[in-house]
């Protein structure tokens, strides 16, 4: 089931707006994390709503606080939207040009780091907001994430985009039996977004998986994340 699109955010990104300059305010700040908590809370869908976020904006408005990371997406971006003269403004960012213009090479490089998938720094950073937002403290230790909860550890081997021949998902579990401790431990191993490593994921029985306690977090381009 697909989760809310860009038009959503807009439409109550919209609304916000109005409904507080109908009540005579000058400006109104709105979060990244609470927008998402009412329009997404089934699905992780924090690059959208920050995507609509940073296109409702006018010259003039605010970032208060940014985000965690350099991918300018997760829970703590705020922004100030001043709400007087909001026909006659411009855009804050300029909006894209139809057709293809000619590329620099960042941004060919950036378009073939899409292409190739999340590299593990970029699933460590989009991993990090996801189980910040869920109420997780995060660490990041040796290319791993270690988040806690009350009483609860989740270890999480993170495997990115990398070159050289993909490493099986039965290959990636048995790294993470070498690591198992004792104690009442979650694990998961974070990588792409694949039809290969769903399938892979699949084919291991669910007792297995259930024994071990083990989950699969896989992640696309978009930032987009879900556990199974």
């Amino acid at each position: 089931m697909k989760g809310p699109g860009i038009k959503d955010y807009l439409e109550l990104l919209t609304d916000r707006k109005n409904e507080a300059l109908m009540n005579g305010l000058d400006y109104i700040d709105i979060n990244s994390k609470e927008l998402h908590s009412v329009i997404s809370k089934e699905f992780a869908t924090m690059p959208t709503c920050c995507q609509a976020m940073y296109k409702k904006m006018l010259d003039g408005d605010e970032i208060i606080q940014r985000p965690k990371g350099e991918t300018g997406f997760g829970s703590h971006l705020t922004i100030r939207y001043y709400l007087q003269d909001m026909e006659t403004r411009n855009p804050y960012f300029e909006p894209k040009k139809r057709g293809r213009p000619m590329k620099s090479e960042d941004d060919k490089m950036q378009a073939k780091r899409m292409k190739q998938g999340l590299s593990a720094a970029d699933l460590i950073a989009i991993c990090t907001v996801w189980l910040e937002e869920r109420g997780w403290n995060v660490e990041s230790v040796n290319g791993k994430l270690i988040a806690l909860k009350d009483d609860q550890k989740w270890m999480i081997d993170i495997h990115g985009m990398k070159r050289g021949r993909k490493q099986s998902v039965p290959a990636k579990m048995s790294d993470i039996l070498r690591q198992m401790e004792e104690g009442n431990i979650r694990y998961s191993m974070a990588m792409n977004d694949s039809i290969s490593y769903r399938r892979q994921w699949n084919q291991i029985p669910h007792v297995v998986k259930e024994k071990l306690n083990v989950s699969v977090i896989l992640a696309d381009r978009k930032g987009n994340i879900q556990e199974y």
